[in-house]
């Protein structure tokens, strides 16, 4: 891994800024640190490799902060939070976050959080080569580039979102069920069925497959859900 990788900090509470500032040093990551959301976007630029990102904060919030910083990037996003409950997760993760744990914390647990969002994002920049996208109707997914666009315009994928949708594509016209979903996707048990539901919906609204046709992503009662398009190249 890459030790210049740089990581923004921001909770308004400094001693766990200064902790987390400390652990990182372990690894030789650079660290920028702010203890309110608005300074956080003031300082959020392409330079960044991660966002650590506490949700309760007064003036600006982590769930804001984390909706403007994935209007224009994909960077790996990880909420803290000291409220456990499965609602605040699916916020979070609801809104683009692509990790949620929960306070007090492992400082040792996040920091291999850190390093595994990271090393990812680096395999997949690795491996972009031109590739033939796939396309349906006027959907084009790059799947090396990480990158999705609806006629002219590029839409913005969270990488959890895009890694869900290639999920779909590559499983099309096979139902699946949430469970499998979950466990193939998130590889994680921190997370509920409830999570995919949030994910799907998100996919849904970007790719503008909404109402109810569910032209892409059909609902199965009972059992999950099916991925149907008419690809031009897979």
């Amino acid at each position: 891994m890459n030790v210049s990788k740089k990581i923004l900090i921001v909770d308004d509470d400094k001693r766990v800024v200064k902790m987390l500032v400390e652990y990182m040093k372990l690894y030789e990551f650079k660290t920028v640190c702010a203890y309110n959301g608005r300074d956080a976007l003031a300082f959020f630029d392409e330079s960044v490799d991660l966002v650590v990102l506490d949700i309760n904060m007064d003036d600006m919030d982590g769930i804001e902060v984390c909706k403007r910083i994935r209007e224009n990037a994909n960077v790996p996003i990880i909420m803290l939070s000291a409220n456990a409950t499965s609602f605040d997760k699916i916020k979070a993760l609801g809104v683009g976050a692509d990790d949620y744990v929960v306070k007090p914390f492992d400082p040792l647990e996040l920091l291999a959080r850190i390093k595994a969002h990271i090393s990812r994002v680096e395999r997949f920049n690795a491996s972009k080569t031109i590739e033939m996208p796939i396309e349906f109707d006027d959907i084009r997914i790059f799947r090396n580039a990480y990158k999705v666009t609806k006629g002219e315009k590029e839409i913005n994928f969270s990488n959890t979102e895009f890694r869900l949708l290639v999920y779909f594509i590559d499983n099309a016209f096979i139902a699946i069920s949430r469970q499998k979903i979950l466990n193939d996707v998130w590889q994680s048990d921190l997370y509920d069925e409830n999570i995919v539901n949030t994910y799907v919906k998100r996919i849904r609204m970007k790719l503008e497959d909404v109402g109810n046709g569910e032209k892409y992503i059909k609902s199965i009662r009972g059992v999950g859900y099916i991925f149907e398009a008419e690809f031009k190249y897979k």
